[in-house]
C-alpha cells in the first residue's frame, strides 16, 4: 500500500461491514470497529448504522434482521440490495436488477460538449414514468431491442441517442452477475435452461446473448410498480414538494433537483425519492436519480405508520409524513393492506425463495389495484408536510 493512500475501511461505506460484524457475532459494532487499525470516525459509524436501521436492515436496538441478513448476500449498496429483493416479491424484477445495476455503473448517456442541447433532448425521448432512473431503463431497454433485432445498427442508435456503448455492456454484464447472485441466494429459482442462459451471457461476441429474466419474476413492470419499489427501497430518501422548492424529510433540509433531471419544471409531481444528493459548485444540494412515488405507496410500505382513525390521519415516523384521509374506511383498507404487505415480504425475507400461498398472491394483487384506482381517484387526501 502506498504510504499516503487512505485505508479501504475509512473510503467506502461501512454498511457492509457492520453486517458482517452482526452477522459473525462480535458484539457491539461501535466498540469494534473502533479497535481496527485504522478506525473510521465514529460518527461515519453512526450514519452507517442510522442507514442500516432506516431501511429496516437493523433494528433499533441494532440488532440483525431477516432483511438484513439477506442484504448481506448481495455485493450492492443495502438500498439497491433492497430494490432487487423487493423486485423479486413484487415481480418486476427485470426492471429492479437493472436499475441496480445502472447505479451501480457509469450513465450510459453522453454529453459532448458543443452538442449538449441535442443530447439533453435525445435523453427526454426516453422519459418514463417521471423518474430519471425509469429514463435510463427505458434507453438500455431500447439498446437491447436494437442489438436483438439484428437489423438496425447499435453503432448508428447509440450514436443518434447520445448512448455510450461501452456502458450499456457494462450494465448489462453487472445485471447478469447479480442475477446469479439473486439465484445463489435462493431469492429465485432457475431452471436448468435458465441457468445455462444466464452462465452464458455474452456482451461482445458475434453470437451475442443477454440476461432473460423468467416471466415469472417479471409479471408488472409497470411505471407504477417500479417506482413503489424504488421509493420503498430508498426511504427515507424522500423529497416533498413545499411551494416551488423541495424538501428532504429526512432531515428537513432544502433542496433542489439535478438540472438535467426529467422532473425539472415538472408540476403535477408532489413526492420524489432520490439516490444521493451533492453540494453543487454555488453551494446548493442537488438530488439525484430522482424518480416520483405515488403518496399511497409511501402509505403501504415505508416507514412506522400510526393511523390516527378520529381524525383521519396517518402520521409515518413521528410526524415525518402525515396524511389526510377522508373516508374511514378508505383508512382502514390502507391499515389492513399494508399489515398483510409487511407479513408477505417478513416471510419472504425469512425464507426466500419459499412461493407465496394463493391468499398472500391475492394481497399483491389488491394493492396494485387499489394504487392504479388511487392514480384515476384520489382515493387518499393530499399530502400534509411535517409543519401542518
Amino acid at each position: 500500500m502506498a504510504p499516503d493512500q487512505t485505508p479501504e475501511i475509512l473510503r467506502l461505506s461501512l454498511q457492509d461491514l457492520v453486517l458482517r460484524v452482526k452477522i459473525c457475532k462480535l458484539g457491539a459494532i461501535e466498540s469494534n470497529l473502533a479497535e481496527a487499525l485504522d478506525p473510521p470516525l465514529a460518527k461515519n459509524i453512526r450514519r452507517a448504522i442510522d442507514a442500516l436501521v432506516d431501511v429496516k436492515a437493523l433494528t433499533a436496538a441494532e440488532e440483525l434482521t431477516p432483511l438484513g441478513r439477506q442484504l448481506a448476500k448481495l455485493p450492492l449498496d443495502v438500498f439497491l440490495g433492497k430494490v432487487i429483493l423487493l423486485g423479486c416479491i413484487f415481480k418486476c424484477l427485470d426492471g429492479a436488477v437493472t436499475i441496480a445495476a445502472i447505479l451501480s455503473s457509469k450513465s450510459p448517456f453522453s454529453a459532448p460538449m458543443g452538442a449538449r442541447s441535442q443530447a439533453d433532448q435525445a435523453r427526454l425521448g426516453f422519459k418514463r414514468g417521471d423518474s430519471d432512473l425509469l429514463t435510463v431503463y427505458n434507453a438500455y431497454s431500447a439498446w437491447r431491442r436494437v442489438c436483438k433485432s439484428g437489423g438496425a445498427s447499435e453503432q448508428q442508435f447509440c450514436r443518434k441517442n447520445f448512448l455510450l456503448q461501452q456502458n450499456l455492456t457494462n450494465i448489462e454484464e453487472l445485471k447478469a452477475q447479480l442475477t446469479t447472485c439473486l439465484v445463489e441466494a435462493k431469492f429465485i429459482a432457475l431452471e436448468d435452461g435458465e441457468k445455462s442462459g444466464l452462465n452464458t451471457v455474452r456482451s461482445w461476441s458475434s453470437r451475442r446473448t443477454f440476461v432473460e429474466i423468467p416471466a415469472r419474476y417479471d409479471t408488472d413492470s409497470s411505471d407504477l410498480v417500479l417506482n413503489s419499489v424504488i421509493g420503498w427501497s430508498f426511504y427515507p430518501k424522500l423529497l416533498k414538494r413545499e411551494g416551488k422548492g423541495w424538501r428532504n424529510v429526512a432531515n428537513n433540509q432544502s433542496v433542489s433537483l439535478f438540472p438535467t433531471s426529467v422532473n425539472k419544471g415538472v408540476g403535477h409531481v408532489n413526492w420524489l425519492s432520490f439516490y444521493h444528493i451533492m453540494q453543487s459548485s454555488n453551494k446548493y444540494y442537488n438530488a439525484h436519480e430522482i424518480g416520483a412515488v405515488e403518496p399511497l405507496a409511501l402509505a403501504l410500505a415505508c416507514g412506522d405508520a400510526e393511523f390516527k382513525m378520529y381524525s383521519g390521519m396517518i402520521i409515518i415516523d413521528g410526524n415525518r409524513i402525515r396524511f389526510s384521509v377522508d373516508d374511514w374506511k378508505v383508512m382502514l383498507a390502507i391499515k389492513t393492506l399494508r399489515q398483510k404487505l409487511r407479513q408477505v415480504t417478513a416471510q419472504s425475507f425469512r425464507d426466500p425463495g419459499r412461493q407465496l400461498s394463493p391468499q398472500q398472491q391475492s394481497w399483491l394483487n389488491i394493492w396494485e389495484k387499489m394504487v392504479d384506482y388511487h392514480e384515476n381517484g384520489r382515493a387518499l387526501g393530499d399530502p400534509h408536510g411535517m409543519d401542518s
